[in-house]
């Protein structure tokens, strides 16, 4: 029995977010990890796959990534982003490390690195 609560809570704790802010999330899905807007009750549009590192400020999320292998740097405006829009309209990537931190700079980004 004790071996059984022990197997629950760790299964529980692999299916919680690595990274939450609301309404923002990571979350796995056929094992593929992707950052996500939370619409509630276990429903999330993706936003950005294979998150490395994030940090966000208020108006800005900063990510680095790997999807399909290729890592760079992207950021998502929060002010833009809703339910509704469309990703182009506030996901921007991917950017050179140099070309992310002239953004960090003229945008106020949060800083982030590749580790």
């Amino acid at each position: 029995m004790r071996r059984f609560l022990v197997f629950v809570s760790l299964l529980l704790i692999a299916c919680s977010p690595s990274w939450e802010e609301s309404p923002y999330e990571v979350y796995y899905i056929d094992g593929t990890k992707t950052l996500g807007y939370s619409l509630g009750e276990g429903g999330y549009i993706g936003r950005i796959d294979e998150p490395v590192n994030i940090t966000a400020n208020e108006k800005f999320i900063s990510v680095y990534a790997c999807p399909y292998k290729a890592c760079g740097f992207y950021y998502i405006d929060k002010i833009k982003d809703h339910k509704f829009a469309e990703h182009d309209e506030f996901v921007f990537g991917p950017y050179t490390n140099e070309q992310f931190i002239r953004l960090v700079k003229k945008l106020g980004l949060p800083s982030i690195s590749s580790e």
